[in-house]
């Protein structure tokens, strides 16, 4: 058996673009059960890969029938009859997902560039927490076969950020060539391309889905209106009795967090402009 999985549901977004956010409030529907960021799940058979990019080529049997088994086990133990899940590093990997569950609903997030590097500073210069690192390794989460190479690597990442503490942590989606562009422009830079590369290569990715199975939501649109773009994303997903999640959001969005201030430039805007005015943001 490949998994028993009735139309999961992916929300993909760059990091810090409102998915977190997103697939929190969706997660209050009691037909949705919610996997945050099962990464060393989609990384079956694929632990040291230099950066985050899989093909649909590497959807093989054996690596469709683990993850889809996984799924719908976690679904199962849920109680829920649909899976979600919510991985930002996904964007690198749409076909792979798409080969992976053929009937997926995608919900791409996608906010405005500026916002999300911002935020995405304060992550990458906060220390990782050691505590959130152990429960990790010691999760079900990561396949046994791979168990080895994520400890392995988890010891040199520990020692390269302690003699290279400038050059090491990198935070969020790996983008190929992250590394280079973090060590020769810092970190604000990165979290910029971070976002670019993580948009571009969603939308390409997208670009192969069938159109009934993708749907944008605006972070912007949605924390200001969300009485208005929840119910089209419920009825997206076929999700009927969207009550408790559009009461969520009420509770729990805030409108004035959605943009930037006024008239503010970034060394980083010219690293985002050309895709910004592609989205339509001013």
């Amino acid at each position: 058996m490949s998994g028993s999985l009735d139309r999961p549901v992916v929300v993909l977004g760059a990091a810090r673009s409102g998915t977190t956010m997103l697939a929190t409030t969706l997660a209050t529907h009691p037909d949705l059960a919610y996997w945050v960021e099962p990464k060393y799940v989609w990384r079956y058979g694929h632990p040291l890969a230099p950066d985050d990019r899989r093909g649909a080529a590497e959807a093989t049997p054996r690596v469709r029938r683990y993850i889809r088994r996984a799924f719908a086990r976690f679904a199962d133990r849920a109680g829920a009859p649909r899976f979600m899940e919510k991985t930002p590093s996904n964007c690198f990997r749409v076909p792979f997902v798409h080969a992976v569950l053929p009937e997926a609903r995608f919900l791409h997030v996608v906010r405005d560039g500026r916002d999300v590097a911002r935020s995405a500073v304060k992550k990458w210069t906060t220390p990782p927490d050691p505590t959130a690192i152990r429960r990790r390794l010691t999760s079900f989460e990561i396949p046994l076969r791979d168990f080895p190479f994520y400890v392995g690597a988890g010891i040199r990442d520990s020692i390269g950020r302690q003699l290279l503490p400038e050059q090491a942590f990198l935070w969020g989606p790996q983008f190929p060539g992250i590394r280079e562009v973090r060590a020769e422009h810092g970190v604000e830079v990165a979290c910029a391309v971070q976002w670019r590369e993580s948009v571009l290569a969603a939308r390409a990715g997208l670009a192969e889905v069938p159109a009934e199975q993708q749907f944008e939501v605006r972070f912007e649109e949605l924390v200001a209106d969300p009485d208005s773009v929840l119910p089209a994303v419920l009825a997206f997903l076929g999700l009927g009795d969207g009550e408790a999640v559009i009461a969520h959001a009420r509770r729990h969005f805030h409108a004035a967090a959605a943009h930037r201030t006024e008239g503010e430039r970034s060394p980083t805007d010219p690293y985002l402009q050309p895709l910004l005015a592609d989205l339509g943001y001013q």
